[in-house]
């Protein structure tokens, strides 16, 4: 189902504009009390009022399916707020059926008398659908029930009944409620589906970022692992059979990584990062200096701070021919240097990506922010809490 169309609900929708039928009674009595040809016409004339009517409300698409149950901007209704020629193609009808409604309505008053009175409320209801704001709704209804005043006091030989005022009138009063409660209740579906929309869209973009981030890393040290042990399998040395065992556990490592971040259940260790960032880059003939603690990294900051090593060491492995690499912690602040050259690696396009612009989008959800730096002595990241820089 998509958000422009109503939900389906048939027998609704046609027995909707038949709930109106029963004040028809009373013309219909008016007309049939009468003799001769009269009766006839008043009776053929008022079953054909109602088939107008019941045109008016099907052409409207106004019925309880579109006033409690669709979905998207507004029905299909005269009031619908879309391509400005969709809306006209809809008025037109109705209001042809109004002026139609008002034609018979005033033929058969004139033939049975005040039970034609009750047409007035049938009027109303289409003349509120077709103004279709609330405003303008109100006066037609405040109309109706002047109309109704006036015509009872004044026309000769009708007798005056505030029943019969309140029921004409109730109908237009009713209908404007109808409207503003079926438009504001379509409000609130449409906002509830954009949050939806919205939260699907972020949901979709964190999976990307994390697989990115994930995937990244993993398949640049794999890649590296996988040079060094082409390099000792050419060479003779027994190693490279340990680098193929490590690739292969990394492998696996990579994938189960992947399976728990799209579940949203992965977590990260800033620890964890340290040394598995360590052991890659020492891999690839990098000195590298690291804390051997994460004490003095704040608890809120841990987690963004490992995600900045990950990447800033993927990184380095990546688009840097460095010879080392420092990785500094403090309270509010991570570093990591290199002595890059300022030329890529054959690393450059293994897993490459949109990896600091995530990295920056995880930083400003804790309220840090993430630096990067060329300078003569080389490459510098850097992740800020903001307050702290402040």
């Amino acid at each position: 189902m998509t958000s422009e169309s109503p939900v389906r609900l048939p027998f609704i929708r046609w027995f909707f504009p038949a709930i109106w039928m029963v004040f028809l009674v009373y013309p219909v009595t008016g007309a049939w009390d009468q003799t001769g040809a009269v009766r006839y016409w008043g009776v053929g004339l008022t079953v054909l009022f109602a088939a107008v009517f019941y045109l008016a409300m099907w052409v409207s698409g106004l019925n309880l399916g579109t006033l409690s149950r669709s979905t998207g901007s507004d029905p299909v209704g005269v009031g619908q707020r879309g391509p400005r020629g969709e809306v006209g193609s809809r008025r037109l009808p109705v209001i042809i059926c109004l002026v139609a409604m008002i034609v018979i309505g005033l033929i058969v008053t004139d033939l049975i008398g005040e039970e034609g009175l009750s047409f007035l409320a049938y009027v109303s209801v289409i003349l509120v659908i077709v103004v279709r704001r609330l405003v303008p709704g109100l006066i037609v209804a405040g109309l109706t029930l002047i109309a109704a005043e006036v015509t009872q006091r004044l026309v000769p030989g009708w007798t005056h009944d505030y029943a019969t005022t309140f029921g004409i009138s109730i109908s237009s009063f009713a209908m404007v409620m109808a409207i503003m409660a079926g438009d504001r209740a379509r409000a609130a579906r449409a906002a509830e589906e954009e949050n939806r929309r919205l939260e699907h869209e972020a949901e979709r973009l964190r999976v990307s970022r994390d697989v990115h981030d994930v995937l990244g890393h993993s398949l640049t040290v794999i890649a590296l692992k996988a040079q060094l042990a082409a390099k000792l399998q050419a060479a003779g040395a027994p190693e490279a059979a340990k680098h193929i065992g490590e690739i292969e556990q990394l492998a696996r490592g990579a994938l189960a990584d992947v399976r728990t971040t799209v579940q949203g259940t992965r977590s990260i260790s800033l620890a964890e990062e340290l040394v598995a960032a360590t052991r890659a880059l020492r891999a690839a003939g990098i000195e590298v200096e690291a804390p051997t603690s994460v004490d003095s990294v704040d608890a809120q900051l841990r987690e963004i701070v490992a995600w900045s090593v990950r990447e800033g060491s993927t990184n380095v492995l990546r688009h840097a021919q460095a010879r080392r690499c420092a990785i500094t912690l403090e309270p509010d602040r991570l570093t990591i240097r290199n002595d890059s050259s300022g030329e890529r690696s054959d690393l450059a396009e293994v897993g490459a990506g949109s990896g600091l612009r995530g990295l920056s989008e995880r930083a400003k959800a804790v309220g840090a922010v993430v630096t990067t730096e060329n300078t003569d002595e080389g490459f510098v990241l850097s992740v800020e809490r903001q307050e702290a820089s402040a």
